[in-house]
Formats: C-alpha cells, structure tokens, sequence
C-alpha cells in the first residue's frame, strides 16, 4: 500500500508538469499507477503510455516545450536518440520495436534511470519556475568535445572522413556565422529593451536590494487584467511544490519498489539465457526455418554458458574479498592504520587532485542564470555586507567582473587557436614536402 501511495504521488508530480495521454490532447494528467504495476510485470498495454510519457517528459526538458508529433514510431525515435545522449546503456531498451508492441519494463527502467541520472523531476521544477525578477544566463565554463581515438589518429594523419566535402562545411559555417550573428544583435536589443525598463522605472521597487521594477512586474502594471492569469500561474507552481514535497518523502519506497523491479529483470534475462542454452544443444536447429546457420547459434550457446561461468565466478571472487576485507579489519591495529593511511596510491592521489581542481573551476567558472539588476554609477556597488538572498539570487556579480571573466576566457581561447593554427601549419608543411611539382597559394588576406 505504500509503495502504491509514493507512485501515485509521482503520477500526481507528473500531471503538474501537464503529461497527456495523447500529444495534442485537451486533457492533461493520463499516467496512473496501474501502469507501473503493468509495466513491472512487462504488460504490453502499458507500453505505448510509457513511450508518449518518455516523449513528453525529454520534450519538456530537451526543447521547452512538446511538440505536436501523433506517430508513435516519430515518438519512440526520438526518445531513443534522447536517452542514448544522456549515456543509458542497456542494450535491451534500444532493441525494442519501433511499433511499441512490448518492453514495458525496459520503459519503466529508462524513465527511473533518467530520474536519478539527470535529475528529470528537479529540472522539470526549474524549467517551468516563474521569474517575476529579469535574468540573464552565465556561462564561463570551459567544455571540451569528446573526440574518438580513431578521429584523432585521423586528423594526427591529415586523413578525413569518406564523403566529407569541404565545401559543405564552409557552408555550414557561414550558416553558424549568420546564426551567430542574429542571436547577437537579438541579444542586444533584448538588454537595451531591459535597461531603457530599469532605467525608467527606478525608485518604484519595494525591494530593499533592487530599486527599479522587472519587465514582468513593468507588464503587469500596463495590464492589471495578467495579474489573475499570473496568479493561476503562482497556484499551479505551488501545487506542483505541495507534489514534489509529497514524492521526496515517499521517494525511497519507489526506490526499493525498484530493486525488485530490477531482480525481475534480471531473472528473466537469466531464464533466457538458459533457454538459449538448451535449445543450442539440443537437437531442435534443424526445426528453425528462418535460420541458415546453425553454427551461429553454437557460438550463441557458448558464449551464453560461458557468461554464465564468469557471472558465477564473479559472484565467488566477490564474496572471498569481501572475506578477505573483514579479516583484514579485524586483524589490522592502530600503527598498522597510520601506515597504510600514510602510503597513498597514484590512483588516490590523482583522485583527490581532480576533486580539488574541479572544486577550484567550479568556484571560478559558473553555468547557471543570474539576475539583472541596475545599479547607479555614483553609489558603491555593496554598501552594506550581502546578504545570503542576494548570494542566491545574482551571485553578487557585477558587469565589470563579468566582463574581466569573459576577457581572460576571450584570451585564452585565442591563445589555444594560435597553438592550433601553428600545429596545422606545421602539418601542412610536411604534407606539402612530400608533393613534387605543386605549387601552393596561400588565401588572400582580408
């Protein structure tokens, strides 16, 4: 009975977030927690809900917003493109069929897994949170892009991928340059919209941190009429909090409602492989018309009881470490424990300096949204210590810190474009060394 009531408080989170049965559909809230308890027995009726559920949940997320797609094989695509960008890895859930006909239970490990992984009901919250208060978002973060150790034998090479046309990627990078551009100007219109706001509006604010009114609170005034549509906003964000609250008590129910989820799984991967491994030794391939190799299956059932050894095996070592830890705890005294405290491994070490370097960028970079606020030039900046709201709120940031953070980030990506137009050159010149009779010319200089 409580692990019903900690579903149906996520069922009721849920249909806060405006979850549909259909996409396009008038009504909202159509999860229910008869569809968890069908979809941990693998149902087929609660499949098609989990896939249109999986959509409109990684829309939200992804786009900020659903979008109008009624094929359910589009749907199902698109979550499976989704959740292989966030990093799941079981095997099974990509191989479900494109028709939504079975895999219930793989749905349902999916959508728990994206809960935990990515934190999908917290950035839900985030993402449909109303800001009376005008905000910019902040982004001094450096993020390197993951590059293949085949890629990069290529490009040590001067290889290129088959099919790749230059002139395709200059064209693609015109497009980015206009992109670019239009977001830039688009950017600035916005912050003079939002200075001419704050500038006129100055000494209107009851605020003791801010003296100038948003661009909300500015709208509001020009139509009183917003204030009840901004007020049904408030009640539903409050109920939405009131659920959240309700599912953060009972959230570890669900959780061990999941490990048994998680053993069925497991136990019917287990039966099947059993079943793979007595009809590959058995005597039944020649019954299989749709099969033309029945070596393939031999080589299947080996590796299957092979797995099968290895997972036993694995169990063993297991449990003699975990034999072996317990003794060495009981037998190991006071000098013993200094000593082995003193003698760090390399992996230790290296671990414990890439927690401090992380908690260094993490204090000197930032990836979140500040609030904007206009400050005179002839008063002080902090005239009084900060209090912990406004840390919350802006961070205490100024335009001039900002702008000396992004200049020395400005710096040191041109130093690192210097390095590599130097390293390209340099491979240039041993590519061009080793052509006879061609002659190079460099690109006109703009």
């Amino acid at each position: 009975m409580k692990v019903k009531a900690a579903i149906a408080a996520l069922c009721k989170l849920l249909a806060g977030f405006g979850v549909r049965p259909v996409p396009g559909a008038g009504e909202a809230a159509a999860i229910y927690p008869e569809i968890f308890r069908q979809a941990k027995f693998d149902r087929k009726e609660a499949t098609a809900e989990f896939w249109k559920l999986l959509h409109w949940l990684l829309k939200l997320v992804n786009e900020d917003g659903p979008c109008e797609v009624i094929d359910l094989a589009d749907q199902i695509e698109y979550v499976k493109a989704a959740v292989c960008y966030y990093g799941y890895g079981f095997m099974d859930f990509y191989q479900l069929p494109a028709d939504g006909t079975w895999g219930s239970r793989d749905l349902l490990l999916a959508f728990s897994w994206l809960l935990q992984k990515i934190h999908l009901l917290e950035q839900l919250l985030n993402l449909q949170r109303l800001h009376v208060e005008d905000q910019v978002s902040l982004c001094t973060c450096r993020q390197a892009i993951p590059i293949s150790p085949v890629e990069r034998s290529d490009l040590r090479d001067g290889r290129h991928p088959a099919g790749m046309d230059v002139r395709y990627l200059q064209c693609l990078q015109g497009k980015l340059r206009f992109r670019w551009r239009s977001l830039y100007s688009a950017q600035q219109e916005r912050c003079s919209a939002l200075y001419k706001i704050h500038l006129y509006t100055r000494g209107c604010s009851s605020s003791q941190s801010i003296d100038h009114l948003s661009a909300t609170e500015t709208r509001l005034i020009q139509d009183p009429k917003q204030c009840g549509e901004f007020v049904q906003l408030l009640e539903r964000e409050n109920m939405r909090l009131e659920a959240y609250l309700e599912w953060k008590q009972l959230e570890p129910l669900y959780w061990q409602w999941m490990e048994s989820v998680l053993a069925a799984k497991l136990q019917d991967t287990q039966e099947l492989l059993n079943v793979k491994v007595r009809t590959v030794t058995g005597c039944s391939l020649d019954q299989r018309g749709n099969c033309s190799e029945p070596g393939n299956f031999r080589e299947t059932g080996k590796l299957c009881s092979e797995l099968l050894k290895l997972q036993s095996e694995l169990q063993d070592q297991r449990t003699a470490k975990d034999e072996r830890i317990k003794d060495q705890e009981r037998g190991m005294g006071t000098h013993a424990r200094q000593r082995e405290a003193v003698f760090l491994t390399q992996c230790d070490v290296e671990r414990k300096l890439g927690a401090v370097q992380a908690r260094a960028s993490h204090k000197s970079r930032g990836h979140s949204h500040v609030g904007l606020a206009l400050r005179a030039n002839s008063t002080p900046v902090r005239t009084k210590p900060p209090s912990a709201q406004q840390h919350n709120v802006s961070g205490s940031l100024t335009a001039s810190e900002v702008i000396t953070q992004l200049r020395a980030e400005a710096t040191e990506l041109k130093k690192e474009l210097q390095e590599l137009q130097q390293l390209s050159r340099e491979a240039l010149g041993e590519i061009v060394e080793r052509l006879d009779r061609v002659i190079c010319i460099p690109p006109m200089q703009r």
